[in-house]
């Protein structure tokens, strides 16, 4: 038998053998949930009317994860402001900004977010128009 026909009929088979089964291992000793899924719900309260577009920023240790931006279209409302968020960490920072129309304003919260959960921020003190 040349070398050739050697490594073709014993030794190739098992090389491959062997990088399929490591591939198998790596799959299995990898987190199979690899970060922490949740929705966050923006609540806008009483101002909803006034506001026209609203976009946020999901930050966790320093980067940008998500964003999350929502139009309302000429004479209507905003609806609802609800998006799905996955996190490497549990911990991160939501930062806003909301067209009121006449004004914009700029927000940041702190979330913290379990596997699975819905996470409500309220913005309505935020956006509560001044006592006259």
């Amino acid at each position: 038998m040349t070398g050739y026909e050697l490594f073709r009929k014993r030794i190739a088979p098992v090389l491959f053998l062997g990088m399929v089964g490591l591939i198998a291992y790596d799959a299995w000793k990898k987190d199979p949930h690899a970060g922490i899924t949740g929705t966050v719900v923006i609540e806008l309260g009483e101002a909803e009317p006034r506001v026209r577009e609203l976009e946020a920023e999901l930050v966790v240790r320093g980067e940008s994860i998500s964003t999350f931006r929502r139009v309302a279209r000429p004479g209507t409302l905003i609806g609802d402001c609800r998006f799905q968020a996955r996190m490497p960490a549990p911990d991160g920072e939501l930062r806003i900004v909301i067209d009121l129309g006449d004004a914009r304003r700029r927000l940041s919260r702190a979330i913290h977010v379990e596997d699975g959960a819905t996470v409500r921020i309220d913005l309505a003190s935020a956006l509560a128009l001044p006592a006259r």
